[in-house]
């Protein structure tokens, strides 16, 4: 909270968002810690941009309720899917019901990217789906611009996004 740190400025991203109530709880929580820290005398950035994790679906499905309380937002793919689907991804006679690539969690995310870009809100997709370089068409064709993933992936993805005819992608993207 206090201030930018080597790796850029400091944001808070809540996870398991549910409802606007919550980002504004922590909204109202974060301010009375500001607050009191710059009454002891600390050092506090005065914009401190909080994010929402979209991790569960009522999140995704209520989002346009609260977008414009937020500053940027997460996908949580892992969850997301794994609740919107009701498969347990770590139960392996589950495991071919979690799919990222079913149709409702395909439109699921469109829905979240659409309405994130409506509001000129950053969106990042995290989990399992941004490091795999198969999904990078499928993520820029739903007009995803932001992947956070794990490092070991990086040059897979990179790789991936270099060879994306973008115009044709979303192009296609109209039809989902």
């Amino acid at each position: 909270i206090l201030r930018a740190s080597a790796y850029g400025p400091v944001r808070i991203l809540v996870p398991m968002v549910s409802s606007r109530e919550e980002i504004m709880a922590v909204r109202r929580r974060l301010k009375r810690v500001a607050g009191n820290l710059r009454k002891q005398g600390a050092e506090v950035a005065d914009d401190i941009p909080l994010g929402a994790m979209i991790e569960v679906p009522s999140a995704a499905i209520a989002l346009h309720a609260f977008v414009d309380v937020v500053d940027f937002l997460s996908v949580g793919t892992n969850d997301l899917i794994q609740y919107l689907l009701a498969a347990d991804r770590n139960n392996d006679t589950l495991g071919d019901l979690y799919s990222p690539l079913h149709p409702g969690v395909i439109r699921l995310l469109k829905h979240i990217i659409n309405i994130a870009n409506e509001h000129r809100t950053p969106v990042a997709v995290c989990g399992e789906i941004a490091g795999d370089a198969a999904m990078t068409p499928l993520l820029l064709a739903l007009g995803l611009t932001e992947f956070s993933l794990h490092p070991a992936t990086l040059l897979e993805v990179r790789k991936a996004i270099r060879e994306c005819d973008l115009s044709a992608l979303k192009a296609r993207s109209s039809k989902l």
